[in-house]
């Protein structure tokens, strides 16, 4: 009984006066803050647009259009679909040699070696004899604007040694990029029962090359030649989209018999990147296609920023600590996208508890806040603490006073 008078005692003290509460406060941890960007992964928001995408819907196989920055499905269409990908296969042959030259294990000047597997490439090919040397300049351009089996196999065999092996890259790679519905059995898009991939996979996939500037140059060629003289050999993009629609920035086309024609392309306009990939019967249809999907994207959506007046962030109440509050903000604030011109309908809706009993820990959850637009949810969040609250007892109560008794 005697100590808890003690603590009675020292509480009496040190709760009242506004001397003591600033010697408190001077030995309170120092309280830091993070911010934690979430994005909303995967969130179809096809209810919402006025756009028209009706055409899109029955010429093509599978198709999506997704938002880069923030990885929502604006619209999808047996985006799940595992299906041949002919040679889109290449995005992530660029993706993987991108992240090479990042690394520094080769660049554009680097040069080449043809091999025996390289020249034996058949289909869409510059004609590399075994043991030409070539830069990595030529021969990925080579790749992207004429999709080269031969270049692409010369390069993959340069990182790894052997064909098989950059395969296994890439289908770790996939792996790592959360691409469920893909595998990889060859590294050009030859047709393969073990060789697929779907529209979402894609349009991650597409998300991720389309970070890497160093192949833009590329992707806007329409023509060009690689070697001089009787050698010579012509370069032709086959994505008319690149001349066609503006905003674009890359993308590739693939054709085999049981792809069919396929496109994976990415475009930015204002603030707003967008993917968008799909798969038709014929040529023309995956250009007419891919353009109404990129247009439903642009017309009918925006990006926007949630936001939490500072009101709902007061700080809460804590009994018996060394704080008389706790200071509170909001877990993480996302950038979504929104319906174009919907921003005023959106409502936010938020709790938090009335007090908090110390010890309070850094993080602890005091409520939610929650956002909808016409009734849908679009945004979640926990509102959490900024700070640890010790708890008042005797020894943290005899601690300030012995400090407080030294520093007069």
């Amino acid at each position: 009984m005697a100590e808890y008078k003690h603590i009675i005692i020292l509480k009496v003290i040190l709760l009242n006066g506004g001397y003591y509460m600033v010697l408190i406060k001077r030995i309170t941890a120092v309280v830091t803050a993070f911010a934690l960007a979430v994005v909303m992964q995967g969130a179809s928001l096809t209810a919402f647009s006025e756009g028209d995408v009706s055409e899109a819907d029955s010429i093509t196989k599978a198709a999506i259009v997704t938002e880069v920055s923030t990885g929502q499905v604006l619209y999808e269409h047996n985006s799940h679909e595992r299906l041949p990908m002919a040679s889109v296969t290449k995005l992530m042959c660029l993706l993987i040699w991108a992240e090479e030259m990042e690394k520094g294990t080769f660049d554009m000047e680097t040069v080449i070696t043809a091999t025996a597997r390289a020249n034996a490439m058949d289909g869409s090919v510059i004609w590399l004899n075994v043991g030409e040397e070539m830069s990595a300049y030529d021969m990925i351009r080579s790749v992207i604007i004429a999709s080269a089996n031969d270049a692409c196999v010369a390069v993959c065999e340069y990182i790894t040694g052997t064909e098989e092996m950059f395969v296994e890259r890439m289908n770790k790679r996939a792996q790592e990029l959360g691409m469920s519905d893909t595998h990889y059995d060859n590294c050009v898009g030859f047709d393969s029962d073990t060789h697929y991939t779907s529209a979402y996979d894609t349009a991650i996939l597409s998300a991720a090359v389309s970070e890497y500037d160093c192949y833009n140059e590329f992707f806007a060629t329409r023509l060009d030649y690689v070697r001089e003289g009787e050698r010579q050999t012509q370069l032709l993009n086959t994505n008319k989209l690149m001349q066609r629609y503006d905003g674009i920035i890359g993308g590739k086309t693939g054709t085999t018999d049981k792809a069919g024609c396929c496109l994976a392309v990415w475009a930015k306009r204002g603030n707003m990147k967008l993917c968008a990939a799909l798969g038709c019967k014929e040529s023309e249809q995956r250009f007419t296609a891919c353009t109404d999907l990129l247009n439903y994207g642009f017309s009918g959506f925006e990006l926007y920023r949630t936001a939490v007046d500072s009101d709902v962030l007061t700080p809460v109440t804590v009994t018996e600590g060394l704080e008389k509050q706790a200071d509170i903000r909001v877990k993480r604030l996302n950038t979504i996208v929104i319906p174009k011109g919907s921003s005023k309908r959106i409502e936010y809706t938020h709790t938090v508890v009335d007090s908090l009993s110390a010890p309070v820990q850094y993080g602890e959850k005091v409520g939610e806040v929650r956002a909808s637009l016409d009734g849908e949810e679009i945004f979640y969040s926990d509102i959490v603490t900024t700070g640890e609250v010790g708890e008042l007892n005797f020894f943290s109560s005899l601690l300030i006073i012995i400090r407080r008794f030294f520093s007069m």
